[in-house]
Order: C-alpha cells, then structure tokens, then sequence
C-alpha cells in the first residue's frame, strides 16, 4: 500500500512541477505574468505546498538509508526537498511586510531559479526511484 502512495505522491508532484514551469511561458518569452497564467501556477503552487511535504514524510525513511536507495534516487530526493523549500520559502518571505521593493525582486528571482532547480530534480528523483526497483528486481530474480 505505502508503494501506491509513494507513487501517487510522486506523481502528482510531477505533474504539478510540469503545471508550474508551463504556466510560467508568458514570463519566459518576456511578457507579463498575469492572467489565467498565474491563476494557473497558484493553485498548482497550493497544491505542491501541501503535497510535497507529504511525498517528502513519505520517502524520508528510504533516502536516509543506503540499503533502501540508490545514489541516485537520494541526489534527486534531496534536491528536490531542498529547491523546494527554498523556492517556498522565497515566496513566502515577499508575501511579508520586511522586504523591500528591490529585495522582493531578488526573492523572486531566486524563486524562479529554485523552482526550475526542481523540474530536473523531480526527474532525477522519478529515474533514480525507477532504476533502484529494476537493480532490485534483478537481483532478486538472478540465482546466488
């Protein structure tokens, strides 16, 4: 059962990483991110604030242990985790009165660093999580 949740949580993430680099094409090719553009990336930007930490609860025993995971899987779990708090936080601290107009600029862009820091995270994740299963599998079914 833990499986189908893992890979539920992981999908969704996935899916709403996707959502949110999509939905930041106006910003990209230099026009004004307003609209059903940001509509988009808020609700989906909601919903990574209450799933990540879910699929990072849920995951957390497994990456913090060799025997459980690969190098790999561990690399894009922590990557993932840390660009993602990083790219919440950045927008968190804009929505309080303490910064400045230049400095909301500076956590902004951060912002958009850390949250393309999680479009190959997440993928590094997925593979390194899909490869520990193939190694796994493999070396179950080979005798000795």
């Amino acid at each position: 059962m833990k499986r189908w949740i893992d890979r539920l949580l992981l999908t969704a993430v996935i899916l709403l990483i996707a959502v949110l680099a999509v939905s930041t094409l106006p910003w990209m090719v230099g026009g004004h991110f307003a609209g059903p553009w940001l509509l988009l990336h808020m609700t989906a930007s909601g919903a990574l604030v209450i799933i990540l930490p879910l699929l990072a609860l849920s995951l957390l025993w497994q990456n913090i242990s060799r025997v459980h995971s690969g190098s790999m899987e561990r690399l894009g779990y922590w990557l993932l985790i840390v660009s993602g708090l990083i790219t919440i936080a950045t927008i968190f601290l804009c929505m309080l009165p303490l910064p400045s107009t230049e400095q909301m600029h500076v956590l902004v862009l951060l912002h958009s660093y850390a949250g393309f820091a999680m479009v190959p995270a997440s993928l590094l994740l997925a593979f390194g999580i899909a490869r520990w299963r193939r190694i796994q599998s493999t070396r179950s079914a080979t005798p000795g």
